[in-house]
């Protein structure tokens, strides 16, 4: 996943905006801006724990959502990272952390069937990695034993959990609970009963990655929750159909938009999705709002589709993890995702 304000850096320039309804606007990251959209962003809430979230919220008048009735998310303990075999297969940036960046943040370039095989195979094994998720998930684990079990299935099928070491991040998959977006450090906090829990997985297997999200409720969720997760989840699929060479990529955007409108929840306008293969986040990125992005999509080309919709505000702070991406209200956010294909005819989806 790639927010055009987070460690995943972009510095590649991003397509004009819509100025139809709810036209979607970038804001600036927290160490490494878009260059391309400088101008006209603001500057994000980078927050130094909970209770300089609370202070900070009372500041600018924003109370918590109506519907986030329940408490923070509190943060548990973060435990070193799992090791990965020294026989499987490591992304370059492991070994050498300027590698995050190269020609796929400029170029886009359709795969050989040769490299197509390779992700299908990449793709089918995160798939079944975030069966295993859903398998897991009760009240009373902890995410760092989810982590845990998920890092030992991707590495017994000989591939390494990609986002370990990417750009410092210190686990091997991100866990989000209720208000938490994107990023989330597994850690030793429990599950609870009615936690909006999401999974998102990339993996680096035969020299190339496939991502891949959805979510669930932990135990009995609530109506609206189930709501918010079937919503995000049609919001997906509903994106994924209008794929096919030639399309605009903006109409990515208008699937996503038409399925959050109508149900009355918000979209994270500044997570985007974003080109895939040897390389983790290159372009092109894929905008969940309503934009006026006229690229043609092109046959051959892989690239993720990970729209978050949130029931209340989709306005977001960062913790002072520099990671952990949070609504500003405090309400739940829900988030699927798949990687794509795109064909003569219309999309394989490979996860």
């Amino acid at each position: 996943m790639e927010l055009v304000a987070s460690p995943w850096r972009s510095t590649f320039p991003l397509p004009p905006l819509s100025r139809t309804p709810a036209p979607c606007v970038v804001r600036s990251s927290l160490a490494w801006t878009v260059e391309a959209i400088t101008a006209r962003v603001a500057t994000p809430l980078l927050v130094t724990g909970i209770a300089a979230v609370a202070t900070r919220r009372r500041e600018r008048g924003i109370t918590r959502s109506a519907c986030a009735a329940r408490a923070p998310v509190q943060k548990g303990q973060v435990l070193p990272a799992q090791l990965v075999p020294e026989s499987i297969q490591a992304p370059p940036y492991v070994a050498d952390p300027e590698k995050v960046r190269g020609w796929w943040n400029a170029q886009i370039v359709p795969k050989s069937e040769e490299e197509i095989e390779a992700m299908r195979a990449a793709g089918k094994l995160a798939h079944s990695a975030l069966d295993l998720a859903e398998e897991l998930i009760r009240p009373g684990l902890t995410t760092e034993e989810m982590d845990k079990e998920l890092h030992t299935f991707i590495c017994d099928h000989g591939a390494y959990p990609s986002d370990l070491q990417y750009k410092g991040f210190p686990k091997s998959v991100m866990i989000s609970i209720n208000e938490v977006i994107c990023h989330g450090i597994p850690d030793t906090r429990p599950l609870e009963d009615g936690d909006l829990v999401n999974v998102d997985v990339t993996l680096y297997l035969g020299g190339f990655h496939a991502d891949t999200a959805r979510s669930w409720m932990c135990g009995q969720g609530d109506e609206t929750g189930q709501r918010l997760v079937s919503a995000t989840r049609e919001a997906l699929d509903a994106a994924v159909a209008v794929c096919a060479a030639g399309t605009p990529l903006k109409a990515i955007g208008t699937a996503v938009a038409t399925v959050a409108e109508r149900e009355k929840f918000g979209i994270v306008k500044t997570l985007v999705g974003h080109g895939i293969g040897e390389f983790f986040h290159g372009v092109p990125q894929i905008f969940h709002c309503r934009n006026s992005d006229n690229r043609k999509m092109q046959e051959g080309t892989t690239f993720t589709i990970e729209p978050v919709l949130t029931e209340g505000s989709a306005e977001w702070i960062t913790w002072d993890d520099g990671w952990t991406v949070a609504t500003e209200d405090a309400g739940r956010a829900a988030q699927f995702e798949h990687t794509v294909l795109i064909t003569a005819e219309g999309c394989e989806v490979l996860t």
